[in-house]
């Protein structure tokens, strides 16, 4: 968190976001600075460019240069996992489709045997234990193994399910 009482950030959120840029490899973050205000009090307008997003801080930061970068820092930070944890609860993200989908909501009707692929089974299954655990972890905490068991395999089965439907519309043959 921001620590506004002595100017400075408990966190290197700055140091933070090149390492989340460099380990998707993306080009560092740039900043561009408008300074708002009179030069012994300044605020700072900040704009951070990274991969292909843009952010600006919704209201100039007062202090210094360095320090309004470290609070657009924080801020594209939070909104990076906001994105995270929206698209791993299954809901629409930046153009993406896909609405929410809570577990209970998940119903499995019993339809024609279809064979599928162990990696895409493995894989949804991990998509479905992502979203399940990280989107609401303080939900699924307190359910005994089997509910989650169930809750994890209907979310499976609906992921691998969608991805067949979707895959049919789009005439892709999946191996």
């Amino acid at each position: 968190m921001t620590n506004t009482a002595n100017g400075g950030a408990s966190e290197n959120y700055k140091g933070l976001l090149i390492q989340y840029c460099q380990e998707r490899g993306l080009d560092q973050p740039i900043y561009t600075e408008t300074q708002l205000g009179p030069v012994d009090a300044p605020r700072w307008q900040v704009k951070v460019s990274y991969g292909n997003h843009v952010h600006e801080t919704p209201e100039p930061v007062a202090g210094s240069k360095k320090f309004a970068h470290q609070v657009a820092s924080e801020q594209v930070l939070a909104e990076i996992n906001s994105r995270r944890e929206s698209f791993l609860a299954g809901e629409t993200v930046e153009g993406t489709s896909g609405a929410v989908l809570e577990a209970e909501d998940v119903s499995v009707t019993a339809s024609e045997p279809v064979e599928v692929s162990m990696p895409l089974l493995s894989t949804a299954l991990t998509i479905a234990n992502e979203r399940l655990t990280s989107a609401h972890p303080s939900r699924y905490r307190t359910l005994t193994d089997a509910e989650f068991s169930d809750k994890l395999s209907k979310l499976t089965l609906k992921i691998v399910r969608d991805l067949l439907t979707e895959s049919e519309m789009d005439n892709i043959t999946l191996r």
